[in-house]
This record gives C-alpha cells, structure tokens and sequence, in this order.
C-alpha cells in the first residue's frame, strides 16, 4: 500500500526542496547594496509628488468597482452569447442557460443600482 504513495511522496519532497532552493536562492542573489539614488522611490521616472500615505476620496473606490462590473460583464456576457446558440439545440439545456444569464445579468444590474444610488455616474 505504501508503494502506491511513493510517487506522491517524492513529488510532495522535490516540490518542497525546489521552492526552498529558490527562496534561499533569491535571498543570496538580492544581497546588493544599493545607493540611495537606487533606494529612492520613482514612478516613472519621475520623483513623486506626495507620500504614499495620501488618503484616497471613496469616490475612486466607485469608479473602481464600477469598471470590474464593467469588465465582468464584457468579459462574460460574450461568451455565454456565443454558447448559448449551442445550448437552444436542446430545451432543457436552453431553459438553464437562459437562467444562467438572467441571473448573471441579475447580480450586474443589482451592482449599477448600488453604484447609480452612490452616485458614482454623476461626474463633477
């Protein structure tokens, strides 16, 4: 019975040894002293502007949240679109996707009404 582990066994131990080879491998080779010109924080070459503990208006979180609902929607609805031809050969199979997609595009519209009562497509 313990033969059929074995192979297991030896991938659990040569996983564990190739990423405690890399770690250790990383922390020798990132041993650089650096200047301060290579310490100093940039973006994009340029210094920055203001600290980094600047406080963000909650409005950004809005526009955030209002592009992935954006995004899920343009990254899922065309897919179903285009399988959901395949799913009305058969009936039963078009009942359930078509409820698939309503309650998908269900939890999209419940997004923009919480984003539509926050405000976040009044721009200022």
């Amino acid at each position: 019975m313990f033969d059929s582990y074995l192979p297991i066994a030896i991938m659990i131990v040569a996983a564990t040894l190739f990423a405690a080879g890399t770690l250790i491998a990383s922390w020798i080779a990132g041993l650089v002293k650096g200047s301060r010109t290579s310490k100093e924080v940039y973006e994009c070459g340029m210094p920055l502007l203001d600290e980094a503990e600047k406080r963000v208006s909650v409005r950004y979180y809005l526009v955030v949240l209002l592009f992935v609902l954006f995004d899920a929607e343009a990254l899922l609805l065309f897919p179903i679109a285009a399988a959901f031809r395949e799913a009305l050969k058969d009936p039963m199979m078009g009942i359930k996707a078509f409820m698939e997609l309503a309650i998908f595009i269900l939890v999209l519209l419940i997004g923009f009404i919480y984003l539509f009562k926050k405000g976040a497509f009044r721009w200022e």
